[in-house]
């Protein structure tokens, strides 16, 4: 492979890591979400402050897992891409 070939190579590729990034970045987003809400409703049961926050939460994590899945789906595009860069190459 030539230095011209690996260049573009690893130009196609970082498109599909900063997908991979943002899904790495929502889904650690979700999962501290979920555990506060799963502790919390043991700790705090009954308090109103929490359970104003739990709602809320719940509709942000809405948006969160599908915007989480939404980067999924690039990140799988931008591979299908990546790899039909290499394969004509």
């Amino acid at each position: 492979m030539t230095e011209q070939e690996k260049e573009i190579v690893a130009k196609a590729s970082v498109p599909m890591t900063v997908a991979n990034g943002f899904r790495w970045l929502f889904m650690i987003v979700a999962l501290l979400l979920v555990l506060v809400l799963f502790f919390g409703k043991k700790i705090w049961e009954g308090a109103a402050w929490y359970e104003a926050f739990a709602g809320k939460a719940y509709a942000f994590l809405m948006w969160d897992i599908a915007l989480m899945l939404l980067s999924g789906i690039v990140r799988i595009l931008f591979a299908v891409r990546y790899n039909r860069i290499v394969r004509n190459l």
